[in-house]
């Protein structure tokens, strides 16, 4: 996930760059997004955390 915004100026200087522009902003697209099972990542996140450390403390 972005965590960094920037702020940028620009110029538009013919009408049909500015209808296409206008015509973007006003019609967002749209991106589907998986729904994830939150417990399940969490369980296996949790179970990869544990034998990593299990494996780094038997050396």
């Amino acid at each position: 996930m972005a965590t960094t915004s920037f702020d940028k100026s620009f110029v538009i200087q013919d009408r049909e760059s500015s209808k296409r522009f206008m015509k973007a902003v006003a019609q967002p697209r749209l991106v589907d997004v998986e729904d994830k099972d939150l417990k399940a990542e969490s369980k296996k996140g949790l179970q990869l955390l544990a034998r990593r450390f299990n494996l780094s403390q038997k050396s």
